[in-house]
């Protein structure tokens, strides 16, 4: 039989035509970022600036993206990376995906400049682009309403970038359907350096997804259903959305969190209470939900700030972290006004939040004043401050055009060593808990190939506890439900790296597969899914292969367009150096000798080399990267 392709749309928004492509890549790729990973690394050059015109960005579903199995929502967006230079994914939910799908396009492919603002109709197979002057300089919110009035449809689906993206602030993100952020990279800023305002997909049309043995998809799917609707975390995440189950303090309240900058991981009990999930249930109007979800993890929220009523969805973990304990802030109100802005503005949430913090601790330790803040009095706590800063982050206003660039870029503008009080990897915001008690989450964190960000290569194996005979079985190590252990942990996260590659790429989202419920990391369903779907007899081991292909381009990307080297592998050094003040952590801290022994064992897994983590030839060839080998050589 021959191959399935997938159907790409590549516009150029300079010459204004729309090119439509089979593409077998996308299949082979499996969609979503590994399709997207591979058009980088095939089509951007190393000196092309992530805001040029010459660079590209892609807007990629996953090959299951649409179809039947539960959190088939997401699409993926990817470019180069505009607070480093190397590779950038974000993956993001809501319905637009599976619009863009019935829409008639797997994926686009976006390259060149618009003359002026304009914003992608997609819809029957076609692509129009119009004209977005009425929606230039409007938030992310107005710009869905004017669009849906506009094309008088308010069924369509919106991926939309706000006045940061517009103002190419670094830390700029794409929103969708005005609550779900794919976040990462400066994505929102890329769109806004193409005068690209937003995608907009219209699902009423025909364009459905192809199946092979629909009976033997039904089959598994109604299998894969079963263990999800058994899943004790996933009735855990119905219950109370990660809002509950990871913001600060976690379900008990009691769990490390980030405060102040990561200055330490316990907050006053008194003040994390105030932001629990249960503390905001008085203000919770219905729960939402993205596409052919059944767990539905977002709140919709509506409570009142100095007089405003704020009303909006999402309310996330990093979120809540983000804009409570680590600014300090025990203000449920003000912790959602946050929220709400970045939402509206389209920024991303651990770029904000880590840069002002950043701000915050350099104004208290006498490093930056007044005079550098245009009068702002940064204080721990101070939120009205903190709120008027999202803004002018957006608008790239006074301080704010500072802040803008992201807290790595920031401090060098600063200067006055303040470096030294940067949360980040690789030049990109960490705004995350746990850095110091829990071994393996920390180490994917800090080995993310997009900089940052626990949905790389993170495992959940600690925070759940798993007992020892379980972590034997699944990951041939028995002490992966032990957060302060190294044992075993660099491989248990090499492991995850690859499965969430495969995730992010298929299109299905992280809380129905098998990141908080490890019986669905069993690859063996997703492969049954692939051959039902495309009529292909791929194995486990084949499937398994594309996950560590797209690890190991991304590295090299990383390698030749950003520089990085092992050192770029490392968390800050108060991570290592500041122990946690109090709580059942008390004293904790990541040994730097012990991390190192991880991060051996991490590129060991890779097959990567030990003493340099880069990587060796007979890996990229076991791999049949021959062109990962004259890249990286030339």
């Amino acid at each position: 039989m021959e191959n399935k392709t997938g159907r790409i749309a590549r516009i150029n928004l300079t010459t204004g035509k729309v090119e439509n492509e089979n593409s077998t890549d996308y299949y082979k790729w499996l969609g979503g970022r590994g399709y997207g990973v591979k058009v980088i690394f095939n089509e951007v050059k190393k000196e092309t600036d992530p805001l040029s015109e010459d660079s590209k960005i892609v807007i990629a579903a996953g090959c299951f993206t649409g179809t039947s199995i539960p959190g088939s929502s997401r699409i993926n967006i990817i470019s180069k990376n505009v607070l480093n230079n190397g590779i950038s994914y974000s993956s993001g939910g809501g319905d637009f995906a599976p619009a863009l799908k019935k829409a008639g396009f797997d994926a686009l492919i976006i390259e060149g400049k618009a003359e002026k603002p304009v914003y992608l109709y997609v819809s029957d197979g076609r692509i129009l682009i119009k004209d977005a002057a009425g929606v230039w300089g409007k938030t992310t919110w107005d710009t869905e309403d004017e669009i849906r009035t506009e094309l008088k449809n308010d069924k369509l689906k919106i991926a939309a970038i706000g006045p940061a993206g517009e103002n190419l602030s670094k830390v700029a993100c794409v929103i969708i359907d005005k609550a779900h952020a794919a976040a990462w990279g400066g994505c929102g800023a890329v769109m806004g350096s193409k005068n690209l305002k937003a995608v907009v997909a219209n699902d009423a049309n025909d364009y459905e997804i192809s199946m092979f043995d629909s009976n033997k998809f039904d089959k598994e799917c109604k299998r894969y259903k079963w263990i999800l609707s058994a899943s004790v975390p996933a009735s855990n995440l119905k219950r109370v959305g990660t809002h509950g189950t990871a913001g600060a303090g976690g379900l008990t309240g009691k769990a490390p969190t980030s405060v102040r900058n990561s200055l330490d991981e316990y907050w006053d009990p008194e003040k994390n209470e105030k932001v629990v999930e249960k503390s905001y249930k008085q203000y919770e109007k219905k729960r939402v939900t993205c596409f052919n979800c059944p767990i539905a993890c977002l709140h919709s929220y509506e409570m009142e700030y100095n007089g405003e009523i704020v009303e909006g969805v999402g309310m996330h973990a990093n979120s809540v972290r983000g804009f409570s304990s680590n600014w300090d802030v025990d203000d449920p109100a003000a912790v959602f006004k946050a929220h709400t802005l970045c939402n509206k503005y389209g920024l991303d949430v651990d770029g904000t939040s880590s840069t002002i913090a950043w701000a915050i601790e350099c104004f208290e330790s006498g490093i930056i004043d007044t005079n550098d803040t245009f009068g702002a009095q940064l204080k721990w706590g101070n939120a009205d401050e903190f709120l008027k800063l999202i803004e002018d982050m957006a608008y790239r206003r006074g301080f704010g055009e500072i802040l803008s660039e992201g807290v790595f870029k920031a401090s060098q503008i600063i200067g006055r060593n303040s470096i030294e009080n940067t949360m980040q990897v690789k030049g990109v915001g960490i705004n995350e808990q746990s850095l110091r008690t829990h071994k393996a989450w920390s180490l994917g964190i800090a080995i993310s190939t997009r900089g940052s960000g626990h949905v790389s290569a993170a495992p959940q194996t600690e925070k759940r506890g798993i007992p020892s005979e379980i972590g034997e079985w699944l990951f041939d190590c028995p002490e992966a439900g032990i957060p302060t252990s190294y044992k075993g942990k660099g491989k248990l996260v090499a492991w995850y790296e690859i499965y969430k590659a495969i995730v992010d790429s298929i299109g299905i989202c992280y809380f129905n597969a098998g990141w908080y419920e490890f019986t669905l990391a069993d690859i063996s369903y997703y492969a049954e899914f692939y051959n039902a779907l495309t009529g292909m007899n791929m194995s486990n081991e084949e499937m398994w292969d594309i996950g560590e292909r797209i690890v190991n381009l991304e590295k090299a990307i990383n390698t030749v367009y950003a520089g990085f080297t092992r050192e770029d592998d490392y968390l800050p050094k108060r991570i290592m150096e500041i122990p946690v003040s109090d709580g059942p952590y008390k004293g904790e801290l990541m040994e730097r000798e012990k991390y190192d022994e991880m991060l051996e064992e991490y590129y060991d897994a890779h097959g990567w080399d030990t003493a340099t983590g880069l990587q060796k030839p007979e890996t990229l060839k076991r791999l049949e990267l021959e062109e990962v080998i004259s890249f990286l050589s030339n």
